[in-house]
Formats: C-alpha cells, structure tokens, sequence
C-alpha cells in the first residue's frame, strides 16, 4: 500500500519547511513530532479534525529525576489542555480553524478565526528552548478586520500545573501565559487591536526544582523562537548536500536537524540521548555509541563532538584489567547508574566500531588518549569471547532477545571486524605498530572465520545465516556489505529486498513477523550502495525518503513498529545521514587526516556536492 502524500518541501521566509496545506488535503489527520534543547524536549501532537486545529502537549525534562531513578525517570507530563489559558477575541475563546501546518524544527499553525464580529489570522508556533528548561508556545494575531478586536486571556497565566518529589527534592511544572504587542498598550493581559495590527501570545511550560528559581518568569518568547530557528539553520548548514533530488536532500537536512539536537546538559556533561519519550540523560553502546558518535564527527559542531566523546567517556570506569565482565549496555540517569538488563549484546563491538571512527574522524582521544585506552580494551574483551570456531560470542544483539540470535550472531561479529580494522588504522597514526598489525592480522582471520561459520543459502538466496541454526532470513544480514565484506553481494542483496523481508511498514526484522525497525532498514541500504549496487539502493531510499518525510508521520526516521509507535529517536536520523557519507560516497577514514572515498551515485543522479565538511583535521 503507497503512503498518503500530505507533505510539500517548500522555502519560507529562506529556510527550508515542509508544508501541509490542509485546504487541499481536508481530512481529519494528526501526526507528532519531537524536539529539543539541551534541558527540554518536547513531543508535540498536532493535527485537524474537523476542519479546527488539535494540539497535544508532552514536555520532558530530563535533568529533573524521579523515583525510581532509572531510564525511563525523566520528568515529563501531558498537558491538561483544560489547564490551558484560553485566548479570546471579544470575549468569545478562539477556534483555530486550520489552513496549514509548517514544520521547519517548529511546529507552526496556520490558521483563521472569522466569529463574534472577527476576521483574525493566527500563526501558531510550538518549539523547545535551546538553553532552557521549558518548551514553548507563541500565537501571533493579526486583526485582518475592519473593526477593533480585543484580545485576552481567561483562565489562570501564572500556575503550577503538577508536582512530585524526586530524588533531588520537589519537583514542579508551571504555565506562564501573557499577552505582548510593541506597539499597542497592554493592560491586564488583554490588547485592543485595530484593522492591520498584531499582537503576541506566549505561553511557557517549565519545569523547576523547589529551590529553583522559574526559568519561565522572564523569557522572551521572540527571542526564544530566535534562538531556536537559529540552531535549526545552523544545524542544517553542516556537512551540506545538493544532488539535485528535493527529497533526498530535504530529507538528510532535517535529518541533521533532529541527530544534533537531541543533546542534553546533565550533570556529567552534554549527552546526545535517543529521546521517544523514554530515553534521556542516559547513553547506549548501539544509539550514542555506534550510530551516533561516528555522524557527529562529520559535523564539525562542537556541542555535538564534545557530547559525543561524553558518551564515550562514560563508559570508562567500567573497563577493568581483566575481561571478565562485559561494559553495561547503557549508562543512565545522568551517568550516575546503569543497566545490563540484556547481558552482552556485542556492545564491546559496538563501541570499537563507533568509537574508531569517530576517533579517525574528529581526532578527539582525549587528554591522555583515552579514547584509544576504551579502544583497546574493547578490542581485546571481543577477541577473549572466540569460540572454537573462531567467531565471537555474544549474550544476544541490540535487540535485546527479542528475536533468537545464538551464541555467536553476525552482527557483533561484523561490528568488531570492521572496528579491528579502523583501530588497526589509529594504532598505525600513533605509531603503534605492534596492534596496528595485531588488529589487521585478527580481522582477517574473523572474515574467514565468518565465513565458515555465517555463510549459508536461506531461502535459495546465497547470503548468510544470522547465527547457528538460523534458517530465515534476517535484516542484518546486510551488515557484511557495510563493513566491506562483499563476497555474497548478489544474493544478500537480493535476500534484503525480497519480498521475505520488505514490507509496508519498512524492512522486517526477520521474515514471517511483523516487526520492523529503521535502524536495519538505514543500514541495509547504506550497505547496498557501498557494495556499489546503487541502483538497487536508490529505489529503497527515494521510497523510504518519500514515506519519511512527506507522508503520514513525519520528517524524521523511526524506532519501530509497532513497537514504540514509531518514535522519533534520534541515532536513526545519525544513521540516514550516514547512507550519504558511508553509502553513496563510502567515505573510509584511514588516519587522523586522511580519508579514501568511492562515489557510488545512482544512475538518476547526475550530482552530489557534500559542503561544509569539518573532518580529518579540515574544513572542505
């Protein structure tokens, strides 16, 4: 089934937006989308039905804990929408009546009130602050009338909407509501506009300790919404793409948009963090590790690079002399506790992969080369865990169990073979010489080891079984191609984008289940286009571009389904943007200021031009 199209990519007031024009595509539709600031994030439902505007408001507050302090104990709250201070015009509240929605790192309302002796115009704006703990909410009213209209706001403006105790004390959330104009007096929240002016609206959730002073009390909304379109443009002007595809290069923009703002100020420095609703101030071995860290030392962006070598970091402490104990799957509640609920899912795979190329990447070891300290260790915990066939054992794989995946699966094994080769490559730049040729001589004979033990015939298709006894086909089948492993091309190419595994709802996690999940989906096309079947994989990224970013649920990569709801965590969108640089470029790091790359464009695209770039010592 083809996804509704509701979405158009236009330029307005010159920054890129996705358009909904909701006169042309009438029927009743929400969607949700989430963003965020380095104290806030905000998940914000939005939609129309029956012709009127409806809003869902989720803030989340990351740093404000509570009980149990674990994963999921971020501060967050559903927004009473009875709680909210009506705006009236002539004393009647507003109806929004919708003409269309902009997304552009906001979510904007665009809409009409023509009751009670008005003829309003309403720009409606919801977005996080970038550097304070609340998310926000501007109306700017235009009177397109002939007559005076006066608005104001009933209700309570200055209140506090919800408390509990955390570990750090009471915690509280509060609405500040008030009317502004620059040009017109305004007295006890309520301005008279004549034909031709406008006056502002702003409404602030905030979330605060007892002790703390009310981050809402003096915002500025102009200025909050300032900074946030600021960040977005700057977010959007790294590592810049033009291939001449509007879908493809709107859809890695805003990809960039929602991996480098998902970036959190904790009490143990800035983390990126997955978000969903479910995941903050916290760090994963697959998210922040694998996904993440290696796009953002592409950016350049120094909140981004500095947050994550954080991630990196915080894994420190748990690499011990001896071998005997796996690092934690993730590190959570501001990198004061963790979780190994799963045991070992390869993560030490994860982190030598993630953690090489990011370093090759940006250069960040360390004071005292750290980084290659964490390398190390992770390299050696994945070669004590050979089996007697030679390939590496693992409790399970990033998905935790939640499918079979033996006692030694493809994946992790891909991981640590590709991260022995690029730690190979640094040892070599640190004039290590003695694991540069180590790491090298063990990563080969993990290919051959691999080989043996994973390659199969499944389903006719000559590609690999994901671990011993396997006999249906698995998405991440495609990690091979992704790490330079190209000796069951054909067939694993044809194995990923059989009807086994592609589906409605995306690439399947294993044939004969309904469970799918963007990080394989992304992975498998960036590895079809660096095995330089291009053609193939740009059919799978132009549909995948299409549903993403202009149909029902939108601009961003997904977690899964239905798993999650399709939440718009963020590493998935690092791992789009890495289809660019890894895939159709195949940009391999070889040292601290060196790089190899193989374009691999479709034969559709007849350009790529990457800017802006701040690697390997460089800006190119």
């Amino acid at each position: 089934m083809e996804d509704k199209i509701y979405w158009s990519i236009e330029k307005t007031d010159g920054r890129l937006s996705l358009c909904w024009d909701c006169t042309k595509i009438g029927e009743d539709h929400t969607d949700f989308i989430e963003m965020s600031g380095l104290y806030a994030s905000f998940i914000v439902r939005y939609g129309i039905e029956s012709g009127k505007a409806v809003f869902r408001r989720h803030p989340v507050f990351p740093m404000l804990r509570t009980f149990p302090n674990d994963t999921h104990s971020s501060y967050q709250l559903e927004i009473d929408n009875g709680a909210i201070p009506k705006i009236l015009a002539n004393g009647a509240p507003i109806t929004e009546y919708v003409k269309s929605y902009r997304l552009n790192g906001t979510v904007e309302c665009n809409s009409i009130y023509s009751e009670n002796g008005c003829n309003l115009e309403i720009k409606h704006v919801l977005f996080p602050s970038v550097d304070k703990q609340a998310v926000c909410e501007m109306f700017t009213i235009y009177n397109r009338g002939s007559d005076n209209v006066t608005i104001s706001l009933s209700g309570n403006t200055r209140q506090k909407l919800h408390g509990v105790i955390g570990p750090m004390g009471a915690i509280s959330a509060m609405l500040h509501a008030k009317i502004a104009s620059n040009e017109l007096p305004v007295e006890n929240n309520a301005v008279i506009l004549p034909p031709n002016s406008k006056a502002t609206v702003s409404i602030v959730y905030s979330g605060k300790l007892a002790m703390q002073n009310d981050p809402a009390e003096d915002i500025d909304i102009a200025n909050e919404y300032k900074k946030r379109l600021d960040r977005v443009a700057e977010l959007m002007s790294k590592v810049a793409l033009d291939t001449g595809n509007e879908l493809l290069d709107t859809m890695f923009a805003f990809c960039k948009v929602r991996a480098g703002e998902s970036i959190f100020r904790t009490r143990n420095g800035d983390i990126h963090c997955p978000g969903g609703g479910a995941y903050y101030a916290a760090v994963w071995c697959n998210d922040q590790v694998e996904y993440a860290g290696p796009w953002h030392a592409y950016t350049g962006d120094e909140l981004q690079v500095n947050a994550a070598y954080n991630a990196y970091a915080w894994y420190y402490p748990f690499m011990d002399d001896t071998y005997d104990n796996p690092i934690p799957s993730s590190i959570i509640a501001e990198g004061t506790n963790f979780w190994n609920g799963a045991g070992d899912r390869g993560d030490a795979a994860m982190y030598l992969y993630g953690a090489s190329r990011y370093a090759l990447t940006c250069g960040n070891m360390g004071k005292n080369n750290e980084l290659w300290k964490a390398i190390l260790w992770c390299a050696g915990f994945c070669l004590s865990r050979k089996n007697e066939h030679g390939v590496i054992t693992s409790d399970s794989d990033e998905l935790e169990g939640r499918l079979p995946s033996g006692e030694a699966n493809l994946c992790t094994n891909m991981l640590a073979l590709g991260g022995l080769r690029y730690a190979s490559r640094i040892a070599a730049a640190l004039g290590d010489n003695y694991h540069a040729e180590i790491f090298m001589e063990e990563a080969n004979a993990l290919e051959i080891a691999c080989e043996k033990y994973f390659a199969a015939n499944i389903r006719g298709f000559d590609t690999y079984r994901y671990y011993e006894g396997n006999t249906t086909l698995r998405s991440w089948i495609c990690m091979p191609l992704c790490v330079d492993v190209n000796k069951h091309v054909d067939g694993t190419v044809a194995a990923i984008t059989s009807e086994y595994l592609m589906s409605d709802a995306g690439q399947l996690s294993e044939e004969g289940t309904n469970i799918a999940w963007d990080r394989s989906t992304l992975y498998g096309i960036r590895g079809m286009f660096r095995a330089g079947k291009s053609d193939i994989a740009w059919n799978y990224l132009r549909d995948y571009c299409r549903r993403r970013l202009i149909g029902r649920h939108v601009p961003y990569p997904v977690e899964a389904w239905p798993e999650g709801g399709m939440r718009h965590l963020s590493a998935e969108s690092a791992l789009f943007c890495q289809i660019v640089t890894e895939g159709i470029l195949a940009i391999d790091p070889l040292s601290y200021s060196s790089f190899s790359f193989v374009p691999k464009l479709p034969t559709e695209m007849d350009h790529l031009v990457l800017s802006n770039i701040r690697a390997f010592g460089e800006t190119f």
